[in-house]
């Protein structure tokens, strides 16, 4: 009997045992849950409300709410890393120039145009009486001008066309160099005559008979733009500035240099430019801008 009475006695104190570890189980989970590397973190009695100040009252909520709920910010103004208004940050990109990028996939063709366009851009970027002229119309002129592309027009007008007048003196007209729209603005497009002074030297002539009929051979002849020789970076330079005039309305239409138009815009862009124009270029200085 003393044997049943212990035996009952164990039998008890086993399901006594098993009662609390069953209450104890859930407690053990909850601290393996609240593990953290930091335990000053956390005390005994569990998450401690966290205090709030008089700024950040609004933004914190309940302030009963456990200490790892972060408070929302205030009137936090958004912060730009990479301002384009100020260039060179540390660990951002330069925007990417789309039209030097589709000018270097051309070739030699593109690598031409290219350097008269650094040529114009370091002009325009300059102080000088050729980039306050442009700036009367456009104060972002060096802005403007980067936005614009080229189109090289291989089909177009080749050879110097040559008219003999009565007195057997000789007419002579190069092929066109270049057209654009008149007041387009940016992100306007420059068509360049692939047989014309921009890309060429030399351009055969034509002779043109005063009594009609087709035009007959008559050699070779240089071709320029004002006073530079053609396929140089001068006359290319000054072909640029010229047609950007057009583009920011600067210079009236001269189509076909009517009566003599595209003649007296050259002219009238020499008189502002050509001391830029015949400067020896600052690549260096302008790449660095960049």
């Amino acid at each position: 009997m003393v044997s049943a009475v212990r035996s009952i006695r164990a039998a008890v104190l086993l399901v006594v045992s098993s009662l609390f570890g069953t209450v104890a189980f859930p407690q053990a989970a909850k601290f393996i849950h609240n593990a953290d590397p930091l335990p000053l973190a956390y005390t005994a009695s569990g998450n401690a409300a966290c205090r709030v100040d008089s700024v950040n009252a609004a933004a914190a909520g309940d302030p009963s709410a456990p200490c790892d709920s972060a408070p929302v910010p205030v009137n936090v103004p958004s912060v730009n890393p990479c301002n384009p208004a100020k260039p060179g940050q540390w660990g951002c990109e330069a925007p990417t120039d789309l039209v030097k990028r589709d000018l270097a996939a051309m070739g030699k063709t593109g690598q031409k145009i290219l350097r008269a366009r650094d040529k114009v851009l370091e002009i325009l970027q300059g102080e000088n009486a050729c980039s306050l002229w442009m700036r009367q119309l456009d104060a972002n002129a060096a802005a403007t001008f980067r936005t614009i592309s080229f189109e090289v027009d291989h089909h177009g007008e080749e050879g110097v066309h040559a008219f003999r007048d009565a007195a057997s003196q000789y007419t002579y007209r190069d092929p066109y160099v270049a057209s654009v729209g008149q007041a387009i603005g940016a992100y306007a497009t420059i068509k360049l005559n692939g047989g014309g002074a921009f890309f060429q030297p030399l351009s055969p002539v034509l002779l043109v008979p005063m009594e009609g009929g087709p035009a007959r051979s008559g050699g070779v002849r240089l071709i320029g733009i004002g006073p530079y020789p053609g396929d140089s970076l001068a006359a290319q330079t000054l072909a640029l500035l010229h047609e950007f005039g057009h583009v920011i309305d600067l210079l009236p239409m001269d189509f076909e240099n009517e009566d003599g138009k595209s003649v007296h815009n050259t002219a009238e862009v020499l008189r502002y430019c050509r001391p830029e124009i015949d400067a020896k270029g600052r690549r260096n200085a302008l790449q660095a801008a960049k």
